[in-house]
């Protein structure tokens, strides 16, 4: 089913976006609280901004799918995303809860963008026979970056060290969400199976 055109890149694109969601909320939300001594109350309101962003987002991404085509929104919210991990990378002790938070809204806009777009790349890429698997897959692997993002980003913290360790914990965030951007980017090539059979049609459709 993976080799199917488009539909590993795919799915890896939308394991690494999970992933680098899921770390980066881990790591704002304990920096916040651990080191900068934040209330609960106004961390949640903090990393609000990232869902917010994503929910005012998603209907846009849709519409813009439909005039645009879902592959170029889909790396484009790819990318809004990847800026928006970036941007908190060198976050620090000095940085208030509002100068995190509209870098969440804007790694939140991505992934609004990015969320229709990409399940309707999936959906396309299914074989008809597939389809109700391809969705199911395409959630499986979203999960499965919502597990390993913060168990990558714990490893990244304690290898670094307590000094540094939110930063490489963000960075491997980021990093995540920056390889999805070329894996949605590149479309890929018709399976050989496939090649070789419209080939081997092909004369036989003139045949008497």
């Amino acid at each position: 089913m993976l080799r199917t055109t488009g539909l590993f890149r795919t799915h890896a694109a939308v394991l690494a976006l999970a992933a680098g969601f899921a770390a980066m909320h881990y790591v704002v939300a304990l920096h916040l609280q651990r080191d900068d001594g934040v209330s609960a109350t106004t961390t949640g309101l903090t990393v609000l901004a990232f869902p917010l962003g994503m929910g005012l987002a998603g209907p846009v991404g849709g519409r813009l799918a439909d005039r645009c085509g879902a592959r170029p929104v889909a790396v484009t919210g790819a990318a809004l995303t990847a800026a928006g991990l970036l941007l908190l990378v060198p976050l620090g002790g000095d940085w208030s809860p509002v100068d995190v938070a509209w870098r969440l809204a804007l790694a939140g806009v991505g992934m609004g963008l990015n969320g229709g777009p990409t399940q309707a790349l999936v959906m396309s890429a299914a074989p008809a026979d597939r389809a109700a698997t391809v969705g199911s897959s395409a959630q499986l692997a979203r999960s499965l970056g919502f597990t390993l993002g913060p168990a990558l980003a714990t490893t990244a913290w304690g290898l670094a060290g307590r000094d540094d360790g939110v930063t490489a914990g963000l960075t491997l965030a980021a990093a995540a969400a920056c390889i999805a951007v070329p894996l949605l980017a590149l479309q890929g090539r018709r399976p050989a199976l496939v090649q070789d059979m419209s080939t081997d049609a092909a004369p036989a459709a003139h045949r008497p």
